[in-house]
């Protein structure tokens, strides 16, 4: 009998070694994926340029603009350097009582009660450490006669020859002054054609003064400037008196709060290192700034926000159609043994690797174009920039969340990569894509949370109604797949070519969506924005205080007297022949006569001024002061157009006009009560008082804002019955049939400062929108972010559909079939994306409208919405039309055929 054959024993297999730890397993896994992922770049360079342009942009607008920033936002070091030259502290007496100031920037933050005399050089150096040395300057404002009359620039006298102040200025040409009669200027002022050897005539008096030198100094750049020796203080108008201190050792904190306790305001180099906390130098009455910090805070991690929210979306699409060139390869990597974590990981790392490189290398660019912009802007725009500063923790951070961005981008992509089914993407074929439902129910929760968030922030503070906006936006992201499905009903009642997009954009919702959302997003941003900027100038409209007719001139000169009125009405009529003269008559209110007039309310019979009468009703704006004495021509003069009719019906010379209701009586009288306060008491003296007739004007409704001359106008023929004398405070000149130019108004200026340095000229231009180069900065870069989303997106969904072009070119479909195609892709992503926006963004719109413009200053009116339609349609329609219409010309009509496996 055979025995069975002995099996054959396998030999144990060699010893493989001690196996890898974890940690050595995952860094062998992400390195491999890291490869992989460079390799992908090389091959698909032109999706490795898109996703690096939609991250590094991003990153480098934002590190440009914050080095930008940086370099012109002085730092308290920097501007203590510029201040303090070589010293060590700046002090300035201000009173003989303790004082708060700002330790980081020299300056009072309280006026003190009691002024107290001027201090000395002498009385400062004793109460600093000995050894210390102080030098003394005069700061204030100096004239020179220009070709008209004489201008006004800043002016120092100081000795800068022998002293510590010696090195405080940079000598760009010539020599500092020396000696009387000379003066040094700025090289602003050299550049306006003023050069060395010119003579200055200084002062109303003509005093001249040779050009020696052209200084410049830290922190004066942009600024005109004349040095003169310190035995010519006497050549500026209102100066005051500086110490400039070089003290052993410097002074410390405790040292400066000494010297806040006698009087003096220091700005010390040593403290500047190491300020103080500000709750240590604020006087007890302010309000703390933690609001404010904490509102600072909320909007830089808004705005980081949304940057990362808008780098995914834009990216998102590009790694979903890299996903689609890459599904064959993760496909045979499955196939060899590849689990879903791996092919996760493969995706992960292309975000990781494009992400990272094109935040480090937008962030670099950055850098680069803000060194090179620096001088462009100082010469073009007059702005001035400190040192040269890059933040380098800024830097760190926006790159860290380009990078994060990357990474989030792929997300989505490398969760349907994990799903690879491999036979079906082996045979070429693509599986249906469906939407879970879990995903646009939170949406929805967390849009109706931002959307109850919104409404109930409107009531308040802007700050809920901007974090209302993000939960807003960012639920509607989520529930965009969900909503892109919505369309495909629509397919059917479409011409083949935009049945054939939507249908393309329903299927291949992981490319649609995120699109569709930053287009959504950005169009959400801008229209909120929109609206709440012009809801803010239609209410800056709305109360705007003229001060004069429009195009008229208002002509203030605050020491003259009747007779140096006469002398200013004579310049002006050379100056602006055949222009009316209308002065403006009222109670003169100075430091040593403080006399007022006030109106007595009707009905009320107690003692000035508890009774005192001012209208309280909404939509009243005054023109020219409270209680003016002007002729019926005057008052005609300086009432806007819209309400000439109803004062020139009303204006009688016996009668006096009051504009609001409560102070006239039943009999038709005002009584008008003159008072004078005495500081020394501290109570009002009784002038007097007068009961004249008068009629009243009011607005037609309280919505109606009326724009009157005054809040009581006396006619000529009853101001001697006053109680008080009313003497010129103003003329007015020009109006709106003879409108004064910005030429003249700047010869009227130099030549009124001939007059009196205590001049001022205003000419009324009425209002102007401040918010305009807001919005269109809003509307240019709303549109090109949503031009770019449209465009970046229909070119990967075209390129993504080459196989469906392939396929309809086989089966006979026009050539012109794919441009259609292309342009109804841009259509979906465009106007869909665009008219979601709009819709996602009213709410956070209305809403922040409300407390921007409930501080009301003037009309006391409510807040003002305004939906500005006209951007909104540009942004909404017009961008992504022009996106169709730049998809149709450039996207080829023909395509090589291919063989596809269905």
């Amino acid at each position: 009998m055979l025995s069975p054959p002995e099996r054959a024993v396998p030999a144990p297999p060699a010893d493989p070694g001690p196996r890898p730890g974890r940690l050595a397993a995952w860094v062998v896994r992400w390195r491999l994926a890291l490869r992989l992922a460079r390799r992908d770049a090389r091959r698909a360079k032109g999706r490795t340029a898109l996703v690096g342009l939609m991250v590094g942009l991003p990153v480098l607008a934002i590190v440009g603009g914050d080095v930008l920033f940086r370099s012109q936002d002085v730092t308290g070091d920097e501007f203590v350097a510029s201040r303090l030259g070589p010293a060590d502290a700046l002090i300035q007496g201000h009173a003989r009582e303790r004082v708060w100031a700002d330790p980081l920037y020299g300056e009072l933050l309280q006026p003190p009660e009691e002024p107290g005399a001027p201090w000395t050089a002498e009385e400062v150096a004793d109460r600093l450490p000995a050894g210390s040395s102080v030098v003394e300057r005069q700061v204030g404002k100096i004239l020179f006669r220009t070709d008209i009359g004489y201008a006004t620039v800043e002016g120092y006298a100081e000795d800068l020859t022998g002293t510590s102040r010696a090195d405080a200025y940079e000598v760009a040409e010539g020599r500092v002054p020396e000696r009387d009669g000379e003066v040094a200027i700025s090289r602003d002022m050299a550049d306006r054609g003023i050069e060395v050897g010119d003579t200055l005539a200084l002062t109303r008096e003509d005093v001249p003064g040779t050009v020696v030198g052209v200084l410049e100094a830290p922190g004066l750049d942009g600024l005109h400037f004349v040095v003169v020796p310190p035995g010519e203080a006497d050549l500026l108008v209102s100066p005051r008196t500086e110490f400039f201190a070089e003290v052993p050792g410097g002074l410390d904190w405790p040292a400066v709060q000494d010297l806040n306790g006698q009087g003096l305001v220091v700005l010390s180099g040593l403290v500047a290192q190491d300020p103080p906390p500000a709750s240590e130098y604020q006087p007890p009455s302010w309000p703390a700034e933690a609001g404010r910090s904490n509102a600072e805070v909320a909007v830089a991690a808004l705005i980081a926000a949304a940057l990362l929210l808008e780098v995914v979306l834009l990216a998102g699409p590009a790694f979903a159609v890299g996903l689609r060139k890459q599904r064959r390869d993760l496909a045979l990597l499955a196939a060899n043994g590849g689990t879903a974590a791996d092919l996760r990981r493969a995706v992960l790392a292309s975000g990781l690797l494009l992400g990272g490189g094109a935040a480090v290398t937008g962030a670099l660019v950055g850098i680069g174009v803000a060194r090179g912009a620096i001088p462009v802007l100082e010469n073009r725009t007059g702005a001035t920039f400190g040192p040269f500063q890059v933040p380098v923790l800024d830097v760190l951070v926006v790159v860290a969340v380009g990078a994060l961005a990357g990474l989030a981008a792929a997300y989505m992509p490398a969760r349907q990569a994990a799903r690879t089914d491999v036979v079906t993407t082996l045979s070429g074929r693509r599986g249906q894509v469906r939407t879970s439902w879990h995903l646009p129910v939170l949406g929805l929760i967390v849009a109706g949370a931002g959307l109850l968030l919104t409404v109930v922030g409107a009531r308040g503070t802007g700050l809920p109604v901007a974090g209302g906006a993000v939960l807003l936006i960012a639920g509607v992201v989520l529930t965009t797949p969900w909503l892109v499905g919505l369309l495909a009903p629509l397919a059917r009642r479409l011409p083949v070519p935009a049945r054939l997009a939507v249908r393309d954009a329903t299927r291949n919702r992981s490319r649609t969506a995120p699109a569709v959302a930053a287009v959504m997003a950005t169009v959400a941003g801008v229209t909120t924005l929109a609206i709440g900027s012009a809801s803010d100038s239609a209410q800056s409209e709305r109360d705007y205080l003229p001060q004069a007719p429009m195009g008229a001139a208002s002509i203030s000169v605050f020491d003259a007297d009747e007779a140096g009125w006469a002398d200013v009405a004579a310049e002006v009529r050379g100056l602006l022949p055949g222009r009316d003269l209308v002065p403006v008559r009222t109670v003169r209110w100075t430091a040593d006569d403080m006399t007022g007039l006030l109106v007595r309310a009707d009905g009320c019979a107690g003692p000035m001024p508890e009774c005192s009468w001012y209208p309280g009703a909404p939509g009243l704006l005054t023109m020219v002061g409270d209680i003016v004495v002007l002729d019926g021509e005057a008052v005609l003069a300086v009432t806007p157009p819209e309400h000439r009719d109803a004062v020139e019906a009303a204006y009688r010379p016996d009668r006096v006009l009051v504009f609001g209701s409560g102070a006239v009586d039943d009999s038709g009288m005002v009584t008008l009560q003159g008072t004078r306060w005495d500081e020394g008491s501290g109570t009002e003296e009784l002038l007097g008082d007068v009961t004249l007739p008068a009629t009243e004007i009011v607005p037609a409704s309280p919505g109606t804002i009326l724009r009157a001359p005054a809040t009581v106008v006396v006619p000529p023929a009853l101001a001697d019955r006053l109680p008080v004398e009313m003497v010129t405070s103003r003329l007015l000149v020009g109006g709106p049939g003879a409108p004064v130019s910005e030429a003249e108004e700047q010869r009227l200026q130099e030549a009124i400062t001939a007059l009196s340095a205590e001049s001022y000229v205003y000419v009324e231009r009425g209002w102007s929108d401040e918010l305009w180069v807001a919005r269109l900065l809003l509307f240019a870069v709303g549109g090109l972010l949503v031009l770019v989303a449209t465009l970046t997106a229909t070119g990967l969904a075209v390129a993504d559909a080459r196989p469906d072009h392939a396929t309809l070119a086989a089966v006979g479909a026009a050539p012109r079939t794919r441009r259609l195609m292309a342009m109804g892709s841009a259509a979906v992503i465009g106007v869909f994306g665009a008219a979601l926006g709009v819709v996602a963004g009213l709410a956070p719109g209305i809403a922040v409208a409300h407390p921007l413009t409930t501080e009301v200053y003037g009309s006391g009116m409510g807040a003002v919405v305004v939906v500005p339609w006209d951007l909104l349609a540009a942004v909404a329609i017009g961008v992504p039309l022009l996106a169709v219409l730049v998809t149709g010309l450039v996207v080829r009509s023909r395509l090589p055929m291919a063989r596809r496996v269905e």
